[in-house]
């Protein structure tokens, strides 16, 4: 790297040139004084800290200090033998997780306050710098394997003076490129099906700002999938590798590859009923609910166009099309603890079946004592069919009496019950692996029977069906509230019940 024109800040970590005034972007002065607090104080600011997760306060503070940022570059094979260089690094969530891939890492952020919290946050890592300029400025001799726009493109248009400010950015991204290199870029759909729904533009915090394509000239912009791919084509980068983020490429816990979108194998509609889109704050003011309707735009092919965000990875050479071996990436959501975080991988297997292979993220991490609980990772088939409790939710929007729901639910009842057996209380029992065996967790085959699937907890003595009973219950209450309309659909039939009762 030749640093000739910038000057290292010992105080702050950072590289910069004398005189340069920051950019005005910010997620506010008092979260990015928390943050800054945060990773300063805090022993432990790795990808898999737990310590960091304490300080989520809000959505700025989930958004740069939850591990799940993370997930959206698992898929990409980055290492020791690699150079990045991260455009637009923010507070070095993903800075820090490119740095603990071994990866050299060169990341730059237009904000002053902004890169010296990615400097703190990557203190202890020799193979990343930070430098503190406007991207479009940043200058250097080194070429390298893989830049990075992500979430920055968008905001070409406010930050970047020129007649088309977004060419301008894709074009610079460009130059710092090896002729073999791939420029990794992440942004949000213009078209993306959460913005159909109700849901702010995430830029701007209006509803069908982009929907309406009301974007000026000084607003930050983004684009449906034809628009970017022609833009990026536009831009010298003619070999695209599109990918689909779900709920989107902030927090994704789905990844979906284009060949997912194909294989008529694989139920997308399964995948996608648990990452409805989020807002930024959450709203609830939704028109329908999304995790049903991709059912429709599933078979009429729509997946690609109204997903949320986009993840692409564009090259300038041709090479012959890449075989990807994968299908669909899931990852756990809601834990803590780096020893529960799991990836689940659903790919092709050398018959005419698909698998599901599980692994730890962290498989070094140490787990926490536990005298009646294992967690069992092991891999499976890809069972056929449809997710049990998607019928349900189906029957919760058709607005069903509580008297239809019961009948519905009564073959999960069945299948509990084909496995219970009585204590010497006279209390129904089911063996310590049945503790998951929720609606979210059992599989209707093409015949109607029902499987279990995905036994990932596992008691180490019997457990009282109520248990599992009264937790699918409330596991589908739970799931259906995140969808609009069937928060109003569960609020009908709490009546109900309650009128029933009486």
């Amino acid at each position: 790297m030749n640093s000739g024109t910038y000057i290292h800040n010992p105080d702050t970590g950072t590289w910069f040139r004398t005189g340069y005034q920051s950019i005005g972007y910010s997620d506010g002065p008092e979260s990015e004084k928390h943050l800054l607090s945060v990773v300063q104080q805090c022993g432990d600011v790795s990808t898999q800290s737990v310590e960091l997760l304490i300080h989520i306060i809000d959505w700025p503070s989930e958004y740069h200090l939850s591990p799940a940022r993370n997930n959206l570059l698992r898929s990409i094979e980055i290492g020791p033998q690699h150079k990045v260089l991260e455009l637009g690094c923010g507070c070095g969530a993903m800075t820090r997780y490119l740095g603990e891939t071994g990866a050299t890492v060169v990341a730059v952020e237009g904000s002053k306050r902004r890169a010296q919290i990615a400097a703190s946050r990557c203190r202890d890592l020799p193979n990343v710098t930070i430098y503190c300029d406007n991207l479009i400025y940043f200058h250097c001799d080194e070429k390298f394997d893989f830049v990075t726009l992500i979430g920055v493109l968008e905001y070409s248009p406010k930050f970047i003076e020129s007649n088309d400010p977004v060419a301008r950015c894709l074009g610079h991204a460009r130059s710092f490129l090896n002729i073999d290199g791939a420029l990794i870029l992440a942004i949000e759909n213009q078209l993306g099906l959460k913005y159909f729904n109700g849901c702010l533009e995430d830029h701007v915090g209006i509803p069908y700002y982009g929907i309406n394509d009301l974007y000026g000239d000084a607003n930050p912009v983004t684009f449906g999938r034809h628009e970017l791919s022609e833009k990026l084509g536009a831009a010298g980068f003619p070999t695209q590798e599109f990918f689909y983020p779900f709920p989107d490429y902030k927090l994704p816990r789905l990844v979906l590859s284009e060949e997912a979108l194909s294989d008529s194998r694989l139920n997308l509609a399964d995948l996608l009923v648990h990452n409805s889109g989020r807002d930024y704050p959450e709203t609830h003011h939704r028109a329908f609910a999304e995790n049903l309707a991709w059912r429709a735009l599933i078979r009429n092919r729509l997946v690609p166009d109204l997903a949320n965000s986009f993840l692409v990875i564009a090259r300038m050479s041709h090479p012959s099309r890449r075989k990807i071996d994968w299908l669909a990436k899931m990852y756990s959501r809601g834990r803590r603890q780096p020893c529960y975080q799991i990836e689940s991988i659903i790919s092709a297997a050398p018959t005419d079946h698909l698998v599901v292979r599980k692994r730890k993220l962290f498989p070094d991490a140490t787990e926490r004592a536990n005298t009646w609980l294992d967690h069992v990772v092991a891999d499976s088939t890809y069972l056929p069919g449809n997710l049990f409790l998607v019928k349900i939710h189906e029957a919760m929007a058709r607005e069903a009496s509580i008297t239809d729901l019961a009948a519905l639910v009564n073959p999960w009842l069945q299948l509990l019950l084909a496995r219970a057996t009585t204590d010497k209380h006279g209390a129904l029992i089911l063996p310590g692996h049945f503790i998951d065996c929720i609606p979210a967790n059992v599989i209707e085959s093409p015949t109607g029977d029902l499987h279990y699937f995905d036994a990932e907890w596992v008691s180490r003595t019997n457990i009282p069906l109520s248990w599992v009973l009264i937790r699918g219950v409330v596991d589908c209450v739970h799931r259906s509230r995140q969808d609009g309309n069937l928060q109003i659909v569960y609020f009908k039939n709490r009546q109900q019940f309650r009128d029933q009762s009486r």
